[in-house]
C-alpha cells in the first residue's frame, strides 16, 4: 500500500513543476497583450482595446503546450477622473495539465506633463488542474495482492493578485509589475488521498515584468518600434528585445531575440482597426531546440468608447386631436 502511495506522489509532484514553469513563461508578441502581464496599462487610451493571442509551443514535441491569452481594457471616468478597466483570461494546456486565469483590472491614472501614470491593481482567480485518470500505477509480478492505484484528476482554485505601475507617453510606454503578489500555493495531491508530504506542496512564485518601447517615426509612412521585456521568475532572469517595423500604419514586421531561448520573426496587416499577425520562433537552446519551432497568432481590435454607446433617440409626442 505505502509503496503504491508512494509511485502515485511522485507522478503528480514531477508533472507539478512543470505546471509552475509554464505559467509565466514568455510569449513572442507581448506588446499585443501587455496589459495581460501589468495590470496599469489598463484604460492606456481613449480606445477600447480587445486583444487575443494564441501560442502553439514547440510543434512536434508531444504534449507540447499550448496557450490563449485574452485581454480587455477601456477608459472609465468617474469622480471628475479618467480611470482604467480591464479584464483579462489565460488558458493553458500540456498534455494533462490545464490551469486557467480570469481576472479583474484597475488603474489610476494620474497627467503629468509628458503623459500619464498608471498605478494598476489585479485580482482573480486561477484554476489548477491535473487530469491522469488513464495513468494506472501497479505493482511488480511478484507483488502477489498488490493493489493497483489510479492517479486521481487534481483541481484547486487559488485566488492571485498582482500590481504594476506604468508611464505612457505620446510614443512610448514603460511599465514594472509584480504578479502573482500573494504566492497562491496549493497542496498538488487530490484531496481523497491520504499523503501528507512537503513535497507534495507547490507555490506559484512572484513574478516581475519589465517593458519598454517607443515608437520612431523616420518618414511619414516609415517608423520602427523597438521594445525590451525583462522578466525575473523564480529567481532566473530572462531578457527578450524585438523591432518592429510600421509601413503606413498598415503593414507591419520585424525581428525578435530571447535570452536562453532563440530568436524569430513576425508581420502582419491593421484593415479597419483589426490588426493580425503571425510569428514564428525558432528555438536554438533548451527544449525547443528539438521541436519545428513555435507559432503565434494576434488577433487585436481598438475602437473608439463612443461606438459602443447608445445613440439618443429623438422623442416622439403624440398629438391628441
Amino acid at each position: 500500500m505505502e509503496k503504491g502511495r508512494f509511485l502515485l506522489l511522485m507522478v503528480v509532484c514531477c508533472c507539478f513543476p512543470q505546471l509552475r514553469a509554464q505559467w509565466d513563461a514568455p510569449v513572442t508578441r507581448y506588446w499585443t497583450v501587455k496589459g495581460h502581464y501589468n495590470p496599469a496599462f489598463a484604460g492606456g487610451s481613449e480606445m477600447i482595446d480587445v486583444s487575443m493571442l494564441y501560442r502553439y509551443q514547440w510543434a512536434g514535441i508531444q504534449h507540447a503546450p499550448r496557450r490563449v491569452i485574452l485581454n480587455g481594457h477601456m477608459p472609465v471616468y468617474f469622480l471628475n477622473r479618467r480611470h482604467g478597466a480591464g479584464v483579462t483570461a489565460y488558458s493553458l494546456t500540456a498534455g494533462n495539465l490545464r490551469n486557467s486565469l480570469l481576472a479583474a483590472q484597475y488603474s489610476y491614472i494620474l497627467p503629468t506633463r509628458n503623459g500619464n501614470l498608471h498605478f494598476g491593481l489585479q485580482a482573480g482567480i486561477l484554476d489548477l488542474a491535473f487530469d491522469e485518470s488513464s495513468a494506472r500505477i501497479t505493482g511488480g509480478e511478484n507483488d502477489g495482492a498488490q493493489p493497483s492505484y489510479i492517479v486521481e484528476g487534481v483541481q484547486r482554485q487559488l485566488a492571485d493578485l498582482g500590481a504594476g505601475i506604468a508611464w505612457l507617453g505620446r510614443n512610448g510606454y514603460a511599465g514594472l509589475s509584480l504578479l502573482h503578489l500573494n504566492e497562491p500555493s496549493f497542496f498538488a495531491l487530490s484531496d481523497s488521498l491520504d499523503v501528507q508530504s512537503d513535497t507534495a506542496r507547490s507555490s506559484i512564485p512572484r513574478a516581475i515584468h519589465l517593458m519598454a518601447g517607443y515608437n520612431i517615426r523616420l518618414t511619414r509612412s516609415l517608423a520602427i518600434e523597438p521594445m525590451v521585456w525583462v522578466q525575473v521568475r523564480n529567481g532566473h532572469t530572462e531578457l527578450q528585445t524585438a523591432l518592429r517595423t510600421l509601413i503606413t500604419d498598415r503593414f507591419s514586421g520585424g525581428l525578435f531575440w530571447r535570452s536562453g531561448d532563440g530568436y524569430g520573426f513576425f508581420a502582419g496587416t491593421t484593415f479597419e482597426g483589426i490588426e493580425l499577425e503571425y510569428g514564428y520562433d525558432l528555438h536554438t537552446r533548451g527544449m525547443g531546440k528539438q521541436s519545428r519551432g513555435s507559432h503565434e497568432l494576434t488577433l487585436r481590435y481598438r475602437f473608439p468608447v463612443g461606438q459602443i454607446q447608445a445613440k439618443r433617440q429623438p422623442q416622439k409626442s403624440i398629438r391628441l386631436l
